[in-house]
């Protein structure tokens, strides 16, 4: 019982000091993103995105390779410290939930502070270039970012007390079923925001966004998530499997 009691802190403290990675992180890539806006949109942020086409095939420079392995190293980045943070496999999937999902609101919410964009929570943002440009509103990524950090507080604090975390293969196939759906619902658009070649011509301004299929199959993760952790808790804890 003595160790059950002290888990429970230590993992506030650590849940602490990755969430305040994750701020300052934030912090980084919002600089990073104003300094790209200067240098390339003149300032602003802006539809369509600049796009070079030759021939029929789409031409990139040397600074486009570099922000995509900036992207890359990014995710690598808040996965180490997941995997730093975390005792067992899942605290260490608990924690890189909890980063992506502070550094995610942060990094909007540094923006505002540093350039008061964007404007509203329905402004259109380029997420992500891989593989293919993420397109959407910003309430569709900072909804999935509230989520992951509230399912990844969850699965930490779940695994430290000692209780069982249970999966199943059905559980994964739902879960990254409905995250494939999400991304799907942000790629819909590519051929236009990438200007692909066509008669007649695709202007690169965002059509309405799919929440058609991202809101669906949000409600679906979310409600398969709480309703396994339900049963979880139900079970109670086995103090026999905690982490030495």
């Amino acid at each position: 019982m003595q160790e059950l009691e002290k888990h429970p802190r230590d993992a506030l403290w650590r849940w602490i000091w990755v969430v305040v990675f994750a701020v300052a992180f934030a912090w980084v890539e919002s600089a990073v993103v104003v300094y790209l806006r200067e240098i390339y949109y003149d300032g602003v942020f802006e539809f369509p995105i600049r796009i070079h086409w030759v021939d029929g095939a789409i031409v990139f420079d040397h600074m486009s390779y570099i922000e995509l392995g900036r992207e890359l190293a990014t995710m690598l980045m808040l996965v180490a410290v997941g995997c730093m943070a975390g005792r067992s496999y899942w605290q260490k999937f608990g924690f890189f939930m909890i980063s992506f999902g502070v550094w995610d609101v942060f990094f909007y919410l540094w923006l505002w502070v540093m350039i008061r964009w964007p404007e509203s929570l329905l402004t259109w943002d380029l997420l992500f270039l891989m593989p293919l440009p993420w397109v959407g509103p910003v309430i569709a990524p900072v909804l999935i970012a509230i989520a992951l950090l509230g399912a990844g507080t969850v699965i930490v604090f779940h695994d430290d007390r000692g209780y069982r975390v249970h999966s199943r293969w059905y559980d994964w196939a739902v879960i990254l079923g409905c995250a494939l759906l999400m991304v799907v619902a942000f790629c819909l658009d590519w051929k236009n925001i990438l200007r692909v070649p066509a008669d007649p011509p695709y202007t690169g301004d965002p059509n309405p966004f799919a929440w058609w299929l991202f809101g669906p199959a949000y409600a679906l993760s979310a409600g398969y998530f709480v309703a396994r952790f339900v049963s979880s808790v139900r079970r109670g804890p086995a103090a026999a499997e905690l982490p030495a």
